[in-house]
């Protein structure tokens, strides 16, 4: 299945909240990267949320473990081709929010089967199914 993971979902997995802890569901998107790194799920990642990830993820480490992880990401992770169109049109589909648009311009040019994210509200009326991590779990977990 093509699953395209929201930033939110990523931060889970590779950034600690202010207070030095794991961020709430980060069990739950940790299995769900890890899918796509053993290759039961085909991950996708919105070409706009890379810096994201790697601004917060520099902030507790060094730029040397922050290199080290976009590396990782990229390699098992798929940056969709979204194209000067797609951003132009991003009211098109219906998401008031830009940055979540461009998350469903990403879905939709990577061929995703869902697009997974911790704010499925933003994503109302998605023609591509929205899941948490949790509910993705849920339904689609490799048997083990």
């Amino acid at each position: 299945m093509r699953v395209l993971l929201d930033a939110n979902v990523l931060l889970d997995c590779l950034v600690l909240e202010a207070s030095g802890l794991p961020r709430a569901g980060k069990a739950a998107s940790d299995r769900v990267l890890n899918f796509c790194d053993t290759g039961a799920h085909h991950g996708l990642v919105a070409w706009h949320t890379l810096p994201i990830v790697a601004y917060y993820h520099e902030r507790q480490h060094n730029a040397q473990e922050t290199a080290a992880m976009m590396d990782t990401l990229l390699a098992m992770l798929e940056v969709p081709t979204v194209t000067h169109r797609d951003a132009q049109n991003w009211r098109s589909h219906g998401i008031t929010d830009f940055e979540d648009a461009l998350q469903f311009a990403s879905a939709v040019a990577g061929v995703a089967d869902v697009l997974i994210t911790r704010n499925t509200a933003d994503f109302a009326g998605s023609a591509i199914p929205v899941m948490t991590p949790e509910e993705f779990l849920a339904a689609f977990a490799p048997a083990a």
